[in-house]
């Protein structure tokens, strides 16, 4: 699975998105600068064999080594929404901790198949300066106490980051979801803008490969021939659940095979690319007479250079959840169409394929966790809000929306 998953809760409530500058020599730290030396990064044994990776404890001795004592004052509390909800995530560990008073995320990477390698957290934080330069509201790292942007501690990836404030919703007004799309073609500007040397330094650092088979055609014909099978000789809630994101995935199969060679081709335009805007990285104000605002852009783990049309199918797909109908639903697709391209963001004929382009990395991803469902017996409570995220039938519905 993906770390696009990695999503960040509703509730980041308590610090303004304004952040102190960080020095210009952070922003390119030496990858052997970005890690504690190994002295420094381990503990006696009978104190590590009652330490869980990732749990309460070894968050507040990570804290306290490599922030400093004042970080692990206050016992660190798991992340949750306004519902006591955990956050969508199964490769990372969200904590709320606290810093003097004031409230930070901090965030572990628990699978190794997520880490992105010691390169890549100094190149994100350039990418977030340069964000943050241009206006988009984004969490840039609290550095540690040696001035690092993260620390890898048993080759688990860490870091601080402030709390934004503002909600996320899956089902915004269309006044939400109009901003939350403002500012998500702004944030598309401004990665199209980012420096020729910046991108050459994110180019060749890999994304993760998190499933077995990433190819969307052997996908789908696993899905057809031995997972929806086995779907619908589950009786229980997990296989009514499979047999339904596998149905929806089959139906865009035509969909996808009238566009497999453009698919297949590279992009007409490759630039860096966030690659997981989704609604639930995107959080929402809506104080008093103020019209809704987004008041912050989340995860950019998924960071990569790329097909920069992922990021505005992704917005084509929040547009796509205004909560009031069909009629708001068109109405918000069809004004972040007209918006891009007047900003020149996008052109005619790339509107056909931003669902394909879409719905062709999902594809692996949801058969993965009917695989996690039916074969491995691997029954998260995640898999139902996935397969919600990653809904085809909704994108084919855009998809006749962005065309018709």
């Amino acid at each position: 699975m993906p770390a696009d998953q990695d999503t960040m809760p509703a509730d980041q409530d308590t610090i303004p998105a304004e952040r102190d500058a960080m020095p210009a020599d952070q922003d390119t730290i030496p990858a052997e600068r970005d890690a504690m030396p190994a002295d420094q990064d381990t503990i006696p044994a009978e104190r590590e064999q009652h330490t869980v990776v990732g749990d309460a404890r070894w968050v507040s001795e990570t804290l306290h080594r490599h922030w400093g004592p004042a970080w692990s004052e206050c016992a660190p509390l798991p992340l949750s929404g306004p519902d006591g909800a955990p956050p969508l995530s199964h490769t990372a560990g969200l904590w709320r901790v606290s810093h003097r008073g004031v409230a930070h995320l901090f965030k572990v990477q628990l699978t190794a198949e997520a880490q992105r390698g010691p390169a890549f957290p100094p190149v994100k934080q350039r990418v977030l300066d340069h964000c943050a330069a241009h206006g988009i509201p984004v969490a840039s790292a609290v550095p540690t106490a040696h001035g690092t942007v993260h620390v890898s501690r048993g080759g688990h990836d860490c870091e601080v980051l402030p709390l934004l404030p503002g909600t996320a919703t899956a089902h915004p007004t269309p006044a939400q979801a109009a901003a939350a799309v403002r500012t998500g073609l702004a944030l598309r500007a401004a990665l199209d803008a980012v420096p020729a040397p910046l991108a050459a330094d994110l180019a060749p650092i890999p994304l993760p490969a998190l499933v077995a088979e990433e190819d969307w055609r052997a996908a789908l014909d696993e899905a057809r021939t031995r997972l929806l099978p086995a779907a619908h000789r589950r009786t229980d809630h997990w296989g009514r659940a499979a047999v339904r994101a596998l149905t929806a995935l089959l139906a865009a199969e035509p969909l996808l095979a009238r566009y497999d060679e453009a698919l297949a081709t590279p992009p007409e335009r490759r630039a860096v690319v966030h690659g997981d805007l989704h609604h639930h990285h995107f959080l929402l104000g809506d104080e008093g007479p103020r019209p809704p605002h987004v008041t912050g852009v989340l995860d950019f783990d998924n960071l990569h250079v790329g097909d920069r049309l992922l990021d505005l199918a992704w917005l084509a797909e929040l547009a796509g959840r205004a909560d009031e109908g069909p009629s708001g639903q068109g109405a918000s697709v069809a004004a972040l169409r007209t918006e891009a391209i007047r900003f020149g963001l996008l052109a005619d004929h790339q509107l056909p394929l931003l669902m394909p382009v879409l719905i062709a990395r999902s594809v692996p991803i949801v058969v993965d966790i009917a695989k996690d469902i039916l074969e491995r017996e691997l029954l998260s409570p995640a898999w139902l809000g996935y397969f919600e995220l990653l809904d085809t039938g909704r994108r084919l519905r855009v998809h006749r929306l962005l065309t018709g």
